[in-house]
């Protein structure tokens, strides 16, 4: 520091940046076989695209088994999320752990065409033994392994057994009946790694196939308000669409009512969305026109998914009977009932508004998936943004800086239309001097974001005079 002249210092501006919190993330949890490609990892995986998902937990079209359980559903959750939505980010908690739940493979013999013997993509190449006649061949000198529509043995040109006709082959192969619903509900824990692990929270939490398990569904809406400990979200949860669940309309609110899908952090959908030949349980079509609508929205969470088109050919129940509503059926659905489902109307959209606390709740905040959506998407917001001030002197000036940045972002998503109104305030009469000695303190938030149009009413009448006037002119 100079003794005679000028000196400059840079401060502060005591304003701080407000860091939005990312929406329409979802976690998926489920199985996917990754056997074929990165292998097993106890913890979750970001993928931003199709191909990075397929690299990391590999993909097959068996999303699940002939009685409608859930087999490899992650990869259902991938195909819909990155191509039928062309959405990015999503986080996936596998279970599958190839070392645990496997099975026996019998020694069986396998035919060769082209140098090429195709074994079902189930068979994991590690410990897998093949055989040409009594000759034990060895990977990487006698044959390469190719997971493509299958687990692929390429014999090699200059190996033992290239010109073979058949070859015998044991080992393991995936057995996914291990998977038990408490797998999934243990699986539901990881949320709080994200954080840490990957520096993204999800906002949305999907198991698809196993949330029409109630207790895996409770654990879910458990876990939404408290991601971390500290983050907001929703359970998008699936509602039995079986024989045994609900296979019709009119049985949708009873299983949900018997179920406990009333938790105002869920978000129920019923349905299995047709797209050709694929079937998509309606939670990742849910968590993804969600993400769409989020997205266009600049990441807010205002605006209602509901009566947003859906790029599906058609609605179905697991015993794939279809299911095609008219109006006064869908208000069943999604108005007495409160669950989401798709609805035809010169095109297929998602129709619906409410959480599952609806209709028992009277709490506008709780009851639409958007205000409520908005509600969780504020407070992670101020954790975001202010979690650096923790542990720092408390000053009044610094107190005033979280207000003034607070009131500043509130005061932007009112002009931009995304809340009616918002403010931010510390009230002297709310912190009492016992909390601030603890280090405490205490800020008031009040806003109000935008509710769905749900109902537009017109009233006609015919106007005589008009018509009197007209022919008396």
């Amino acid at each position: 520091m100079l003794n005679h002249g000028i000196n400059t210092y840079k401060s502060g501006t005591n304003f701080s940046a407000v860091k939005t919190a990312a929406v329409g993330i979802p976690l998926f949890i489920g199985a996917w076989p990754c056997h074929m490609a990165g292998g097993y990892v106890d913890a979750p995986v970001l993928a931003t695209s199709f191909d990075e998902a397929k690299e990391k937990g590999g993909y097959s079209a068996e999303w699940r088994n002939a009685d409608f359980s859930p087999k490899w559903n992650l990869c259902q959750a991938m195909y819909s999320h990155f191509k039928l939505f062309g959405m990015s980010p999503a986080i996936f908690v596998n279970v599958f752990d190839p070392s645990k739940h496997t099975k026996d493979l019998a020694e069986t013999s396998v035919k060769v065409e082209n140098h090429v013997a195709k074994l079902s993509a189930d068979v994991i190449a590690d410990g897998l033994i093949i055989k040409s006649g009594d000759q034990t061949l060895t990977e990487g000198t006698d044959y390469e392994i190719i997971y493509d529509d299958g687990c692929l043995i390429e014999l090699l040109k200059n190996g033992a057994g290239y010109d073979a006709v058949t070859l015998t082959v044991s080992g393991k192969t995936a057995d996914i009946s291990m998977i038990k619903a408490a797998d999934i509900e243990e699986a539901v824990e990881k949320a709080d790694l994200c954080k840490t692990v990957l520096g993204v929270v999800p906002d949305l939490i999907c198991a698809p196939g196993w949330s029409k398990n109630p207790s895996v569904a409770a654990v879910m809406a458990a876990k939404a308000p408290a991601i971390g400990g500290l983050f907001f979200g929703k359970a998008v949860c699936d509602i039995d669409s079986s024989a045994a669940g609900a296979p019709t309309y009119d049985k949708v609110l009873k299983w949900k009512n018997d179920n406990g899908y009333t938790d105002e952090n869920m978000i129920d959908a019923w349905g299995i969305a047709k797209v050709g030949d694929y079937l998509f349980d309606m939670s990742v079509i849910v968590c993804g026109k969600i993400a769409s609508v989020d997205t266009e929205n600049s990441g807010c969470p205002y605006e209602s998914p509901s009566n947003k088109s859906l790029s599906i050919s058609g609605l179905v129940n697991e015993a794939g009977e279809d299911i095609n509503l008219t109006l006064a059926q869908a208000d069943i659905v999604t108005v007495t009932a409160g669950v989401v489902t798709a609805f035809n109307f010169g095109g297929w959209v998602l129709w619906g508004n409410y959480t599952g606390c609806y209709p028992s709740s009277s709490d506008v905040a709780e009851y639409f998936i958007c205000t409520n959506r908005m509600h969780d998407w504020i407070n992670n917001t101020f954790v975001n943004t202010f979690w650096s001030e923790l542990d720092k002197p408390m000053t009044r000036v610094r107190i005033d800086s979280i207000v003034n940045s607070f009131n500043s972002w509130l005061s932007g998503l009112v002009h931009e239309g995304k809340l009616y109104g918002g403010q931010i305030e510390y009230v002297a009469d709310n912190n009492p001097a016992v909390s601030l000695v603890g280090g405490k303190i205490r800020l008031d938030t009040t806003f109000a974001s935008p509710v769905p149009m749900e109902q537009i009413n017109m009233h006609s009448v015919f106007d005589v005079d008009a018509l009197v006037n007209a022919l008396n002119a």
